[in-house]
């Protein structure tokens, strides 16, 4: 009997122990160009339709139920069809990638031992699986809002580096980690600068050998320039607003050059000479990870406790006011864009893009604050015009609050970017304000 109950023990801890280390799904990728090789055999849009869906999809893992629920803006689904169109549009760059998976697996193992490690310097490690998969562009590395799981959509991510999989894995894992932000620039370049940092230590392999051109080398050779300019936005309090630091738009100009994401570098910085300070280092570690800059303030404080800035501007940082900040840029005129205002209406009006044909456009509608942000609202459909021009006439009256902010939806699918050109613009969106 005594036997028995010692074998039910070591099955549990076998089981316990298995369950709680991360595990790396990739077998979607493989079921994707599975897919991808099949439709190549028919141009019948839903014998397509069909293997994708039969292939990846029903195959699919938690990472491509993410996927279809993650992928559209607006909350909608995506289906085999989005994956059809991927194939067929994206076609030579999926073929470009695809020798970039060969060797996944040994990256795999690779960062098992570096988990290990991640787990001894923070105790407070929580495990989760890491799911990569082939989205459809709308995320690159994304922690799951609830739970300790990270998806990698590699159509995205996958570079021609031999462990590109690595150093985005320990960056991302971080972000499963941390507090969520989505406060001002200064919190959201500590929130990226953290998981730098972090996924540095843990790789035991500098930033600048991972990473030696872009943001990492230009910061580390321009640091003293890319600070002054920094300052210049510190103070922002707008959530969502981002001034060209973070997120892979077009960068910042410095000393000639257009560079990308420099945002995580200061934010980088920050946390390593919070860290270097230290004495205790793993304690570090848990209060970089842990940080709460939920708040613009919490951010201020964990900048000054870094001692980051030099003495001269230590006065500056405990003393500036966060508030609105408008960053005129040089030989671009500001316009309001997207609506005029007459006696009794508002009369919208979207310009198509010149990156986009007029025989792909169905229709075109107006999703904002003032109808629940839904892009199918066909009371807010919008008129063809002209060429590659759409209105849509709005009464005054109808609309109970004097602000809302809205976007251009195009196919019900394809949420416009604000213009670069646009001055009413907040949280990503254009607004509107009724006088």
């Amino acid at each position: 009997m005594m036997k028995k109950y010692v074998f039910y023990f070591l099955a549990f801890v076998c089981i316990t122990t298995i369950k709680a280390q991360t595990v790396f799904h990739t077998k979607d990728i493989e079921n994707f160009y599975l897919a991808f090789d099949s439709i190549q055999a028919t141009t019948n849009k839903e014998k397509q339709i069909d293997f994708v869906q039969k292939i990846y999809l029903d195959n699919g893992s938690l990472g491509v139920e993410y996927a279809i629920n993650h992928s559209i803006d607006g909350g909608k689904r995506a289906t085999a069809k989005h994956w059809v169109d991927l194939m067929n549009n994206s076609q030579e760059h999926l073929i470009k990638i695809r020798p970039y998976f060969t060797n996944l697996s040994s990256q795999m193992k690779i960062l098992e031992p570096k988990f290990k490690y991640f787990k001894e310097q923070y105790p407070g490690f929580k495990d989760g699986d890491v799911y990569f998969v082939m989205g459809l562009g709308m995320f690159g590395g994304r922690p799951e809002r609830e739970g300790p799981n990270l998806f990698i959509g590699c159509e995205l991510l996958a570079n021609e580096k031999p462990d590109w999989a690595v150093s985005i894995v320990l960056h991302e894992y971080v972000h499963t980690l941390q507090n969520q932000s989505d406060n001002a620039l200064l919190a959201h370049c500590l929130y990226e600068g953290a998981c730098d940092f972090v996924s540095e230590v843990i790789n035991q392999k500098s930033l600048v050998e991972t990473y030696p051109g872009g943001y990492v080398g230009f910061g580390h050779s321009n640091e003293t320039a890319v600070w002054k300019q920094f300052k210049k936005f510190i103070a922002s309090n707008e959530k969502g607003v981002y001034f060209d630091w973070l997120y892979g738009v077009k960068g910042r100009n410095l000393n000639g050059e257009q560079v990308k994401d420099l945002g995580y570098f200061v934010g980088y910085k920050i946390c390593k000479a919070y860290y270097d300070k230290a004495t205790d280092k793993k304690q570090a570690i848990k209060d970089i990870i842990e940080m709460d800059v939920s708040s613009d303030e919490k951010a201020r404080a964990f900048l000054i406790a870094s001692g980051y800035a030099a003495k001269g501007d230590s006065k500056f940082i405990k003393n500036f006011k966060f508030e609105k900040i408008t960053e005129v840029k040089k030989g671009l005129k500001l316009i309001q864009y997207g609506y005029k205002l007459d006696k009794e209406n508002i009369i919208f009006t979207f310009a198509l893009p010149k990156n986009m044909r007029e025989e792909e456009i169905e229709y075109v509608t107006i999703a904002g604050s003032f109808n629940g942000w839904n892009p199918d609202n066909s009371n807010y459909k919008m008129t063809r015009t002209g060429t590659g021009i759409y209105q849509f006439t709005l009464r005054k009256k109808d609309l109970k609050e004097v602000y809302h902010e809205f976007k251009f939806v195009v196919n019900g699918e394809f949420w416009q970017a604000v213009p670069e050109s646009a001055k009413n613009t907040q949280n990503g969106n254009l607004t509107l304000e009724i006088k």
